[in-house]
């Protein structure tokens, strides 16, 4: 039995380092794969659940549509995030998941002024 020489070491341990790269890239580009199909799918989801609701045909209706709501949906958000859409559906109107906070004031105590 004869020993490997430090060259033949080096090599066998180069040859490795090239078989994990490879393997490390096809990982990689699995992991990219699936990550493009669940975005091509979550936009897929949006685009139909945007068409159905407001009854749009085509991109150039959709982005309009989309743009002119744009102010809206940045300053009611959270509020519309909160909406229970099988509830609002079912009672044909909205309802929130959770109930707004209504302020209750003390009894004696006056509200504050509102013209």
């Amino acid at each position: 039995m004869s020993r490997k020489t430090d060259e033949e070491r080096l090599k066998e341990l180069e040859q490795k380092m090239e078989q994990i790269k490879a393997k490390k890239q096809q990982v990689a580009s699995r992991i990219q794969q699936k990550e493009r199909k669940e975005r091509t799918r979550r936009l897929i989801q949006v685009g139909a659940i945007f068409e159905k609701y407001f009854d749009i045909n085509g991109e150039k209706q959709a982005e309009k549509v989309a743009y002119g709501m744009k102010d809206a949906v940045d300053k009611h958000k959270e509020k519309l995030l909160n909406i229970d859409v099988e509830k609002s559906k079912q009672e044909n109107k909205l309802v929130y998941e959770v109930q707004e906070e209504r302020l209750i004031m003390p009894e004696g105590e006056k509200p504050p002024y509102q013209p």
